[in-house]
């Protein structure tokens, strides 16, 4: 669609049935210098990239155990991986001052395996997405409807369908709006993600991380 200058005598001579629409433009744009801006807004957008991301390694795993001392591989109840993690931005930015927001919604990508212990054919995950700027700090950020939601533990459950023991699936998107400005741009924030294991499971990840570095390569 293209739209005539910005002249105020640009639509006299077009006819009053193409006039007519024209000036409802004008009048919702309320002047050109309103208009300019929206013209502004829509062609050569700015787009930034979203941040970067990075799945804790001591948090990538999971497994849990059925209740009681036992620890042994017929003790496990369900075992989880996050295998990646999908990003969707959109930027809302303003050309001449480079402020606005970007919209960032993390999806997480799971495996789950059921184990011997399993007997409801349920398992439940917990995990947790962080956005933190570049010193490190952890951000409370709006959701898309400007909201600052209360802090809430980020869980999905899944079932094993039949005789099925292994499972690939998605998390529900996490979504948070970044504020942008020439001082914070999409590289000043970085975003964490990983399971909520207990202090046990969390010892039993690093136990397993270290015997795998241990093992002599061929």
């Amino acid at each position: 669609m293209t739209f005539p200058a910005c002249n105020p005598h640009a639509v006299r001579y077009r006819g009053w049935r193409r006039a007519i629409p024209l000036m409802v433009l004008a009048f919702g744009l309320i002047g050109c210098s309103t208009y300019q801006n929206v013209i502004d807004k829509f062609k050569d957008p700015i787009v930034l990239k979203c941040p970067d991301y990075r799945v804790i390694a001591d948090a990538a795993n999971l497994t849990k155990f059925k209740d009681g001392p036992g620890r042994d591989l017929i003790d496990v109840d369900f075992e989880g991986k996050i295998t990646g993690v999908q990003l969707a931005c959109l930027s809302d930015i303003e050309k001449k001052t480079r402020t606005g927001t970007l919209e960032v919604a993390v999806t997480l990508r799971m495996a789950a395996s059921r184990g011997p212990a399993n007997r409801d054919r349920k398992a439940r995950f917990d995990y947790f997405v962080r956005f933190l700027d570049n010193k490190g700090t952890i951000l409370r950020l709006p959701d898309k409807n400007g909201n600052i939601p209360k802090k809430k533990d980020l869980r999905v459950v899944i079932k094993f369908p039949g005789n099925k023991t292994h499972l690939q699936f998605r998390t529900s998107p996490f979504t948070r709006v970044l504020p942008i400005s020439p001082k914070s741009s999409s590289s000043y924030y970085r975003i964490f993600v990983g399971f909520k294991p207990t202090r046990e499971e969390l010892l039993y990840n690093r136990k397993k991380i270290q015997n795998s570095n241990a093992r002599p390569s061929r």
